[in-house]
């Protein structure tokens, strides 16, 4: 049986339920998830319809987000409940601490600070930003928030070593 399909979800719902649509449709849509989960199509199109009150459940979305690492718009739902909650979520670098590198992280940092002042001039010299122009200052502070965060477990692993 399915669910009553003339729910009006609040917006936060409404926006957790487009999140888990793409979510969806990123791991090859209702039947390969369905498939995926061990669970009828019917019920993850319930899930995934605005106006029904069932959600995918926690384990369920972790696997299929682990399945669509690599794709446009992965984390969907993580980075959807973390936007909801007032964090927003960012990819930890992959390099390894190695508690030695932090000037080199710190040269780093001024040169991307200085890549993130030259996209800021170049888009902004004709008046106007449009969204490819705001696109690359994003890329810029995304640089810029992962050199600090690799600043930050290089610093962890340094505090970390004099604990030991």
């Amino acid at each position: 049986m399915t669910d009553r399909r003339d729910i009006v979800l609040p917006p936060d719902q409404q926006e957790l339920k487009t999140a888990c649509r793409a979510l969806v449709r990123a791991f090859g849509g209702q039947e390969a998830a369905a498939s995926r989960l061990g669970t009828r199509q019917q019920r993850i199109s319930d899930c995934i319809n605005p106006h029904t009150e069932s959600f995918l459940r926690v384990d369920e979305v972790a696997a299929l987000e682990h399945e669509t690492v690599g794709l446009p718009g992965h984390p969907h739902v993580l980075a959807t409940r973390a936007r909801q909650l007032g964090y927003e979520l960012v990819r930890t670098p992959t390099i390894t601490a190695t508690g030695k590198d932090l000037l080199v992280l710190f040269a780093h940092q001024s040169k991307e600070n200085s890549d993130l002042a030259q996209a800021i001039v170049e888009t902004t010299a004709d008046g106007i930003i449009c969204a490819a122009d705001a696109a690359r200052i994003e890329r810029e502070c995304d640089d810029i928030i992962a050199n600090a965060i690799a600043m930050r477990a290089e610093a962890r692993l340094i505090i970390r070593e004099a604990i030991r």
